[in-house]
């Protein structure tokens, strides 16, 4: 068993299970909750539609040195029922490597569907495809390997922040005030159980200027922390991994 990595039965909520699927069905699945809202017949204007959450880029070091760059845009969109949509995209890069995540998530942040692309260079290493449905989170993985299809039972409120991407700890800041978070890790397959705790008020210079941000100590089963700091609206200011040596600092004051 992977350290802090949830393994529960199948009737346990929250845990995770590997299954073998059908591909075929699981990419239909995957497309079907992927689909975007039906458009309505009279739609209102693109403005009343469409807003940025937040959008801007964090500068990647590892023990001090420059290792990479995300840039990263979240859009809310009107939902089925009235009810808001979540869409966040980046591109990160990280030496030759370019990581294009997107996820469509509810409006507490929970995953709706989610797809990766890992290149180097011009070579694609990975696409990841997932959908969730019914506590489930499925996926169809292919790389030039081949293509595999995993799914594994995931907790109510379960959040995606997947392995090399930080924009996605913004659905963290804002259900910080839980003392536990169920976070999904699509490229492992996995889901981790973090234990919160408030660091308090901060002060943190982003390009040059002082802003006022919370931090917060996220702890996994396995005792890895990772550190978290947003301003009051949850929009991420910096992340650290310290047991990799991992900081994700802000490039500029959110608009």
């Amino acid at each position: 068993m992977t350290p802090g990595i949830l393994h529960p039965e199948p009737r346990r909520r929250g845990g995770v299970r590997a299954l073998t699927m059908r591909p075929r069905l699981l990419a239909l699945a995957a497309l079907a909750a992927a689909a975007g809202p039906a458009v309505a017949l009279r739609p209102a204007p693109l403005a009343a539609q469409v807003a940025t959450v937040d959008e801007g880029s964090f500068t990647i070091t590892r023990r001090g040195e420059r290792v990479g760059r995300e840039e990263f845009t979240i859009r809310r969109t009107p939902g089925a029922q009235g009810q808001p949509v979540f869409v966040s995209s980046a591109t990160v890069a990280m030496g030759e490597q370019r990581l294009a995540p997107a996820l469509r998530s509810d409006s507490l942040g929970a995953p709706l569907a989610y797809a990766l692309e890992v290149r180097a260079g011009a070579a694609m290493q990975e696409q990841l495809k997932g959908a969730v449905g019914r506590g489930r989170f499925s996926t169809v993985t292919r790389t030039p390997r081949g293509e595999s299809a995993r799914e594994f039972m995931i907790a109510d409120g379960a959040l995606v922040i997947d392995d090399g991407i930080f924009h996605q700890y913004y659905f963290v800041a804002r259900s910080a005030a839980a003392r536990e978070l169920p976070v999904v890790i699509p490229r492992r397959n996995a889901q981790l159980l973090l234990q919160v705790a408030d660091g308090g008020a901060e002060t943190l210079t982003i390009g040059g200027r002082p802003i006022e941000a919370r931090r917060w100590t996220l702890r996994e089963p396995g005792g890895a922390v990772r550190q978290l700091w947003a301003d009051a609206r949850g929009r991420v200011l910096k992340v650290e991994l310290p047991g990799e040596g991992v900081v994700a600092l802000r490039d500029d004051p959110p608009r």
